[in-house]
């Protein structure tokens, strides 16, 4: 279940057609899409990449989620914001994976059991199954740091590979 954040970035580097050749059963969420017209609404205009994928059905949209996280899941509700509660519940009631970078979601999940993976964590998976060089994931990685202000814990993504990498 990928959130505003994820999504942003991938667009961001006019990837988000990767993420869907690449990964099986792409969902996001109606908060995530809501955010992601605000941002082109502001002048974001490489959101239009994400929303172009999620419009054309390339990522499916969970309709469910605003319903379940405020019947079943108001403590979530009141901890995130709407796109990372709403794709929490999602990806929890599908036993799915979230894929987020924030912060707050991750820790939510950890005590929900629900899988986890981010921005990051999808290059690696790409790198690793030989779906995307070391060097398009690092060029994409630094697009999202110098002209995104995203925070990342690693320069490059070989400092996240498994220890048993090998290029």
């Amino acid at each position: 279940m990928l959130d505003a954040t994820v999504l942003s970035n991938y667009a961001s580097t006019d990837s988000v057609s990767w993420l869907v050749t690449t990964l099986d059963d792409l969902r996001t969420v109606p908060a995530v899409r809501s955010e992601l017209e605000q941002g082109r609404a502001v002048g974001y205009a490489y959101l239009e990449h994400a929303l172009d994928v999620v419009d054309s059905g390339g990522i499916e949209i969970a309709e469910t989620a605003p319903e379940q996280l405020q019947q079943d899941y108001p403590a979530v509700q009141t901890r995130l914001d709407s796109g990372e509660a709403e794709a929490l519940v999602a990806a929890h009631t599908a036993d799915g994976t979230l894929v987020t970078d924030d912060g707050s979601a991750r820790a939510l999940a950890a005590d929900y059991d629900v899988a986890l993976t981010g921005s990051i964590g999808l290059l690696v998976r790409g790198v690793v199954l030989e779906e995307l060089t070391v060097e398009t994931a690092d060029e994409w990685l630094t697009t999202w740091i110098e002209e995104r202000n995203y925070y990342a814990p690693v320069d490059s993504v070989t400092a996240a590979l498994p220890d048993d990498f090998e290029d």
